[in-house]
């Protein structure tokens, strides 16, 4: 899949490596100068941002939105390809507070590699959280979600949507959610947001187990924003994650 540039702006451009519900969703975050933010990690992550022409070894950091497998399934490869090539700078990564996949994930991986070249600088965030990752802002908002697949509807799990700030510029990006009051403010009045948008507008679940959006319902929150683009549509024949 090409990279799709969805957003230029004075200073930020943001495009999607990859956006498919139960497959993987990769989005980047650039500035004019060459720094670069990367939200979520699933699987693919390392080959797209190459075919790209975004050396990973030049990422700021890797903010993920929850554990699930297509939102991190490819941490573990970009961690492998940074040792690889002997990065020397410190890789924050953030997730929810709690979220097992991540930790796991990254205790393993220095568990097996315990002499890296660069300091893994794991930051897990909690609601209304803000971290300074120069030159990014970035404010972690809780959102509501939780597992599908064929035998129903898991338990809530810890996730999170993002504001990421540059300069006067704006992203919003909504992880994975189904509807909720914080959706509002991460999208209100940013230069771009990126909503999930797995559902047409029949999803298979009632109401109170809803943990994604709609088209409707991600339009609805995306035009609180001065421009949108709908992500995490669901892959065919495929489950939602």
């Amino acid at each position: 899949m090409p990279i799709d540039r969805v957003y230029t702006g004075r200073t930020l451009r943001v495009s999607t490596l990859h956006s498919s519900a139960g497959v993987a969703t990769q989005l980047l975050a650039e500035d004019l100068d060459g720094c670069s933010l990367l939200l979520d990690c699933g699987d693919g992550t390392l080959r797209d941002l190459l075919e790209a022409g975004i050396d990973p070894a030049d990422l700021d950091g890797v903010l993920l939105s929850h554990g699930h497998f297509d939102h991190l399934g490819g941490l573990h490869s970009l961690l492998g390809f940074l040792r690889m090539v002997g990065r020397g700078d410190p890789l924050t990564v953030t997730y929810p507070e709690g979220c097992l996949e991540a930790e796991g994930i990254i205790g393993t991986f220095r568990s097996l590699y315990p002499n890296l070249p660069f300091v893994i600088e794991d930051t897990p965030l909690e609601d209304g959280d803000i971290l300074e990752l120069a030159p990014w802002g970035v404010e972690a908002f809780a959102v509501n979600h939780a597992g599908s697949t064929a035998a129903g509807i898991g338990e809530p799990i810890p996730a999170l949507a993002y504001r990421v700030e540059l300069g006067e510029e704006t992203l919003a990006f909504s992880g994975d959610s189904g509807p909720c009051e914080a959706l509002g403010e991460v999208c209100s009045r940013a230069e771009i947001a990126l909503v999930e948008a797995t559902w047409d507008d029949d999803p298979p679940f009632a109401e109170g187990e809803r943990v994604h959006l709609t088209r409707s319902e991600a339009e609805g929150y995306g035009r609180l924003a001065k421009d949108y683009r709908l992500i995490h549509r669901r892959h065919e024949s495929r489950p939602s994650g």
